[in-house]
């Protein structure tokens, strides 16, 4: 399963928690993405694997997001 596939189905999901969905997202994250130094050295491998990371990011956003205006609803 590609990493847009599972972050899709970890967001879609009803039993998930946001803090929980957080978690599942980073730990998809490849310890190795963070070691490109240089873009233009980067393999083609290692841009797969940014990618994947960017779209978990983001993701991750949207959780952020969703629990920060949950709270602003419930304190506000």
């Amino acid at each position: 399963m590609k990493i847009q596939e599972k972050v899709r189905e970890i967001m879609l999901s009803k039993e998930l928690t946001g803090t929980e969905k957080r978690e599942q997202l980073r730990a998809l994250i490849p310890a190795d993405v963070f070691k490109i130094d240089n873009l233009n050295k980067a393999t083609p491998a290692q841009l797969k694997q940014l990618q994947g990371a960017l779209a978990i990011s983001q993701a991750m956003q949207e959780i952020d997001a969703e629990l920060f205006a949950k709270n602003q609803a419930k304190h506000g």
